[in-house]
């Protein structure tokens, strides 16, 4: 566990709060990232970290505040751990935040700055240059497709880009239909804009997302504007031998006092580790528990409640 930076300790501690009544007999380990590892080891990402990341399959991670002269010391443990793919969960978790029922995962490689993409300024603009390995698609569907067996799923989409990307479109649909087998699993294959605008017109269609990188951020997008907001869904980093959990994007929490954030995405997140590592019951009550909370209409400020923190921890605890 790495609570991070601002508001991470406080999102993660009710994260953990729940995750100690569920699992029996789990051994926590605590180090230190970002501004509050520096301030204590004059390293943002100390080698106590990493030697104790590389040893712990599951990593649960606050946000830490980013340095404009520097990568994000997140950014690092992913190369460092060579986590490949990227997941998200986006689960309507009550009917007046979003669409009702609804719950798709969303897959996709995990591009890096500077490796995979490249920005290169000349005098009379910028070049964009991308780097595409097949293995990064194949690899990233691989784990895809074990969560879809994992949860008992059977309709998939895989967004391409073929009118813009005919080529790299191409790749990605080939590795796509090498491992969805149409006479398996319900498969479809769709341009982008065209399965956004299905998806907003029926959003049960989709149970799994296969997204290219290049767009990924905007399915997550209009995902998470259909769910209830970009906060409550946690960000999974993939690898084939760790996994790392970060809350959802917290801008909108720039305003809210700190006794009073949602922990909901920390929450998630916590669910999301613990299936991966075989606990499928207790992961499914923590959603329900979510469910039931939310259900009931205690919420935090920033979605029209008045709960603190803790208090609304307390009551998702209740629910367990």
């Amino acid at each position: 566990v790495l609570p991070g930076d601002g508001i991470g300790p406080s999102v993660v501690k009710s994260a953990i709060d729940v995750l100690d009544i569920l699992v029996d007999g789990l051994e926590i380990v605590y180090s230190e990232i970002g501004f509050s590892a520096y301030e204590s080891t004059g390293q943002h990402l100390p080698y106590e970290t990493l030697d104790l990341t590389g040893e712990c399959r599951n990593i649960l991670s606050g946000p830490v505040h980013n340095t404009s002269d520097r990568r994000s010391p997140l950014d690092t443990l992913k190369l460092q751990l060579d986590l490949y793919a990227v997941m998200r969960r986006f689960k309507t978790l009550s009917p007046d935040m979003g669409s009702p029922e609804m719950d798709v995962t969303l897959w996709a490689s995990n591009a890096t700055l500077g490796q995979d993409i490249i920005e290169t300024r000349d005098m009379e603009g910028i070049t964009i240059n991308k780097y595409i390995r097949s293995s990064s698609y194949s690899r990233m569907m691989g784990k895809a497709l074990s969560e879809m067996e994992s949860r008992d799923k059977r309709r998939v989409v895989c967004a391409v880009r073929s009118d813009l990307l005919p080529e790299s479109s191409q790749l990605f649909r080939d590795s796509f239909e090498s491992l969805f087998v149409n006479s398996v699993y319900d498969t479809d294959v769709m341009n982008i804009d065209r399965w956004a605008s299905s998806v907003v017109r029926n959003p049960h269609l989709t149970e799994f997302l296969i997204c290219a990188d290049l767009y990924s951020h905007v399915a997550a997008g209009l995902l998470a504007g259909m769910t209830g907001g970009n906060h409550l869904s946690p960000i999974a980093y993939v690898g084939d031998t760790n996994n790392l959990y970060i809350p959802g994007h917290m801008e909108s929490f720039n305003d809210v006092p700190k006794d009073y954030l949602n922990p909901t995405s920390a929450i998630m997140a916590v669910s999301q580790a613990i299936f991966d590592m075989g606990y499928r019951k207790e992961a499914d009550d923590v959603v329900n528990a979510l469910v039931e909370t939310y259900s009931a209409g205690h919420k935090t400020p920033e979605l029209g409640g008045d709960l603190t923190t803790e208090e609304f921890t307390r009551r998702v605890i209740s629910n367990l």
